[in-house]
């Protein structure tokens, strides 16, 4: 099964020619794209970094843990920003995802705002109070603090400007001569995803990093402040790495939000009296309701039956008999309009479910914009043989 959530806030931070230029003092929270990269100055050769912000409501998830009563380490979540348009780029560059350390505001502004918006996250700084280790203040954390989120083996890392995140400490290695449970290795708080001659479009496996905005590290609660996404430190200290890539925000009028896709398997198979159909000729019908309400959950019912059904001294008409499809049948899901994949196949999180009336799966409709079309698409596997149903079940979801 799945939910997606769609980013609470967004923004990206420009670094301009120097650190009271008007370009990072300018807040982008408002603006129909982000970006990630570098860019030549004004004067022609100066590189300028650009790193994009994105948070999304944990609590929202943790909701739906609880409704759907989910074992953590039994989901999988995954980061996903669609691209506008990206140029100059070398074949082989690296993204990284890190845990922003300070809260930050989204602010009004645009990067084209003349006179320029500053209520806002900037370059120069994340325009909201942080208070961490007895130590307080308003801008981006530098180097030189070396603060250490209390009871846990993590630091803060930070220049002064363009951000800051999370980062753990060598001293994090377990020592067998004193236990302590917080100088464990932390997954998820530096990510990356290597792009090689690959579309720009990022999905990444971010399960460790909200894990722990969950669960917290080492017995102590990580504050959830977001994302932030840049080039990896070696390509943006390479300077023979340019070019920069836009995608859309949360402002985008599109069906292109920045999404956190929440993956877990619920899925059953119990056949009761059902008989498996003929893989070999078979047709397959729904009982799909032509739109559902977004804060539905839906049952949506599959039903099998072989194509050319044998004569049975029976009267029960052909078309009756149910049968149920191979336990190795998957479901996609896609925006009916723009053919996008909303939910690709997954083998082990989209799997058909089975109970004694029928296949069928579940479907939480928060998960989708209203007023939309989408199409719901079955992959059914029979050894080396991929049979593919993609024209019959549509639905709408409205408010």
């Amino acid at each position: 099964m799945f939910r997606i959530f769609y980013a609470e806030k967004d923004a990206t931070l420009y670094e301009g020619a120097t650190t009271s230029s008007a370009l990072s003092q300018t807040n982008t929270g408002l603006d129909e794209i982000l970006e990630i990269g570098k860019r030549l100055g004004d004067d022609g050769e100066t590189l300028l970094k650009s790193r994009t912000l994105v948070k999304f409501d944990i609590s929202e998830i943790t909701t739906v843990i609880q409704k759907y009563s989910i074992n953590l380490n039994a989901v999988k979540f995954i980061l996903q920003l669609y691209t506008t348009h990206a140029k100059n780029l070398p074949a082989n560059f690296t993204l990284e995802s890190r845990l922003v350390a300070q809260p930050w505001i989204n602010g009004t502004g645009y990067q084209s705002a003349n006179p320029i918006i500053s209520d806002g996250v900037q370059w120069a700084k994340p325009m909201a109070s942080w208070s961490l280790d007895s130590q307080v203040g308003n801008l981006w954390i530098s180097s030189s603090q070396q603060i250490q989120v209390a009871g846990t083996s993590l630091y803060v890392s930070g220049s002064g400007r363009g951000g800051s995140w999370l980062w753990q400490s060598g001293s994090g290695n377990f020592n067998t001569s004193s236990f302590d449970s917080s100088y464990f290795y932390q997954p998820g708080v530096n990510l990356s995803e290597p792009f090689i001659y690959r579309p720009t479009d990022i999905y990444m496996d971010v399960t460790d990093a909200v894990k722990i905005w969950i669960s917290g590290s080492g017995g102590q609660t990580i504050e959830n402040n977001g994302f932030i996404l840049k080039f990896s430190d070696a390509n943006e200290s390479d300077s023979a790495v340019t070019g920069y890539i836009r995608y859309f925000s949360r402002e985008t009028h599109t069906i292109y939000v920045p999404r956190l896709t929440m993956l877990w398997d619920n899925s059953t198979f119990t056949t009761g009296s059902l008989t498996e159909v003929d893989t070999e000729s078979y047709v397959t019908y729904t009982k799909v309701k032509p739109q559902y309400k977004d804060t539905e959950i839906a049952k949506l019912r599959i039903y099998a039956r072989d194509k050319y059904p044998r004569k049975s001294p029976t009267n029960l008409f052909p078309t009756q008999t149910i049968k149920y499809l191979p336990t190795t049948t998957y479901y996609a899901i896609r925006d009916a309009a723009t053919d996008e994949y909303i939910i690709p196949f997954d083998n082990i999180y989209n799997k058909v479910s089975c109970d004694s009336t029928s296949n069928f799966i579940y479907i939480d409709m928060n998960s989708f914009m209203p007023e939309r079309y989408y199409r719901v698409e079955l992959k059914i596997v029979d050894g080396i043989v991929e049979d593919y149903i993609d024209d019959e079940i549509y639905f709408k979801v409205v408010r």
